[in-house]
């Protein structure tokens, strides 16, 4: 016999992105297709959602970087049992309590979706907690882009790419040079074609590349980008002083919030305290059989570095929102319910290769289901036209419908 699917339900998504909102959306409408009990709680600690694709234009375009926040307030239909908590994850209490800053009493979930995601390389994640904090952050540093001579950024991966084509298309004098520590630029998921077609062309736009250097970077430099003059050593002994220093590597995602958890179990839900990362299964329920019932989509999962992009952690979203779907559908969650059958849940697969990489409005380079279209006109057309533009921030305004 199949569950009641009027029945009170609690998913609790945290972390409004990429795999946070996907999943969010997705599961709230399920509350007008024959789950009226469904109530879907999205936890974020900003008041807006930041279009994080679209940085590398919203740091030269003050206009753009508008566009790229999107309220909260207007992600769920205010008359639905749906709900937008403006607070931080502080800690995973136990297998159906959390607890979020701002708010006076734990928050009970039947499910569990963590989409914290991670500080992507260079300050492509603002950390501002509502939209005007976080655009003086950004704009803080578009200013000291506008008189700054020389700019450096260091890594040569898509951020790195992006911001310094973007920094030297807008400012022409801005004398950017790029240091990067492999041997050609981009990750190596990317042919090779296309790395070295990306130095080409960004060094046509007037942007210094060098390749095998890391940089020595202090102890005390801010987390992603610092305005102010400095000079910083190369593993070669070259130095390179500038006015305006961005850090477009490494990479952090934030999960100490599982620590009492993990204590609780005496189970590591995460790769290591490191990285941070955590584990999940194929079908993106944390790794843990106690814990069926909690899911984590996005950059925080432990996949592959390759699988670190938005539009993958929005089809992520939607996995693990499927998979939630089926355990209702279940009765997972109903109290006492056991010696069913489990449901067949779906694994995630990573089956999408396509990279668009702007290096400016109007050069770019792309690979698609591995055909690398890097030192060709096509290329160029293809980035502009499909992402330069706006960053495809169109494709997530349809969430935020309800003004």
């Amino acid at each position: 016999m199949s569950a009641d699917k009027t029945r009170n339900i609690s998913v609790i998504v945290v972390g409004g992105s990429y795999a946070g909102a996907a999943t969010a959306k997705k599961l709230a409408g399920l509350s007008q297709k024959g789950y009226p009990g469904l109530a879907v709680t999205l936890v974020d600690q900003s008041t807006h959602y930041f279009h994080a694709v679209g940085f590398p234009k919203a740091l030269v375009s003050e206009r753009f970087a508008e566009k790229c926040f999107l309220p909260f307030s207007a992600f769920f239909d205010p008359s639905s049992r749906h709900r937008f908590v403006h607070g931080k994850l502080e800690r995973v209490i136990d297998d159906h309590h959390i607890e979020v800053s701002g708010q006076s009493e734990a928050l009970y979930y039947d499910y569990l979706v963590i989409a914290t995601g991670g500080q992507a390389p260079g300050p492509i994640n603002v950390t501002g907690p509502t939209k005007n904090a976080a655009l003086e952050e950004i704009n803080t540093l578009r200013k000291g882009l506008e008189t700054a001579r020389p700019v450096l950024v260091i890594g040569g991966g898509p951020v790195g790419v992006e911001v310094a084509g973007y920094i030297a298309a807008t400012y022409a004098n801005s004398q950017v040079t790029l240091v990067h520590g492999g041997k050609r630029l981009l990750p190596p998921n990317f042919c090779e074609s296309i790395g070295n077609a990306a130095k080409t062309k960004l060094e046509s736009i007037g942007v210094r590349v060098v390749l095998n250097e890391r940089v020595a970077v202090p102890e005390d430099f801010p987390y992603a980008s610092r305005v102010g003059h400095m000079v910083l050593q190369g593993s070669s002994g070259a130095e390179y002083a500038a006015d305006v220093q961005i850090l477009a590597v490494g990479f952090r995602v934030h999960s100490k919030f599982l620590a009492p958890l993990e204590q609780q179990l005496g189970e590591q839900l995460r790769v290591n305290n490191d990285s941070g990362f955590i584990r999940v299964r194929p079908t993106l329920q944390i790794d843990s059989d106690k814990l069926p019932h909690v899911f984590v989509a996005g950059d925080a999962t432990s996949l592959p570095m390759s699988t670190k992009y938005g539009f993958k952690a929005e089809m992520q979203g939607g996995t693990a929102a499927g998979n939630i779907k089926r355990l209702i559908d279940a009765g997972s969650d109903v109290p006492g319910a056991s010696g069913g059958a489990s449901p067949s849940l779906v694994k995630w697969v990573d089956l999408v290769d396509a990279t668009l990489v702007p290096i400016g409005p109007s050069l770019g380079v792309a690979q698609m289901l591995k055909i690398p279209l890097g030192n060709t006109v096509l290329g160029n057309l293809v980035v502009s036209n499909l992402k330069a533009r706006d960053f495809m921030i169109w494709l997530r305004k349809g969430y935020f419908q309800y003004h």
